[in-house]
């Protein structure tokens, strides 16, 4: 079946699990966090949904930056749940369906830019500069030496 609209991407739908389960553990927070952890929680878990249906409507290279945006989102998510149970708001079972869905939606956005040809995700591709390689000069860098 060819995918007609962003709502037939399964990365999409699977982030819109992840917003709905992160509502679901927002609303466990103490009524003190719900402002400040809870709704910023919210809105990282919306904004990944929506990077990866607004990037659907745009060029290849367009789609790959917002995949990458919601890819950044992503780890914002899974950092906010992280430090709500670093300072002991929630425990690791009340985040755990939380963070299992965070990564399966990284590994099909990390699966997916790759498909879409992110040049650094391609098989092969170096993620750091190899010890002794030359860094790249830019023209007219205020970097570069005289």
């Amino acid at each position: 079946m060819p995918i007609q609209s962003y709502r037939d991407l399964i990365v999409w739908q699977r982030a819109m699990d992840l917003l709905t389960e992160c509502y679901r553990v927002s609303r466990l927070l103490p009524p003190s966090d719900t402002y400040a952890l809870g709704a910023h929680l919210e809105r990282a878990a919306v904004a990944v949904a929506a990077h990866i249906a607004a990037g659907h409507a745009r060029e290849r290279s367009d789609f790959l930056e917002s995949l990458t945006s919601a890819t950044a989102l992503l780890r914002e998510v899974e950092t906010l749940l992280l430090a709500s149970t670093r300072v002991c708001l929630l425990s690791a079972d009340q985040i755990q369906t939380a963070m299992q869905l965070g990564d399966e939606v990284g590994r099909m956005l990390s699966a997916l830019r790759r498909s879409l040809g992110a040049p650094h995700l391609q098989p092969g591709a170096a993620s750091h500069p190899q010890p002794g390689a030359t860094p790249p000069v830019l023209v007219d860098s205020p970097l570069r030496s005289p």
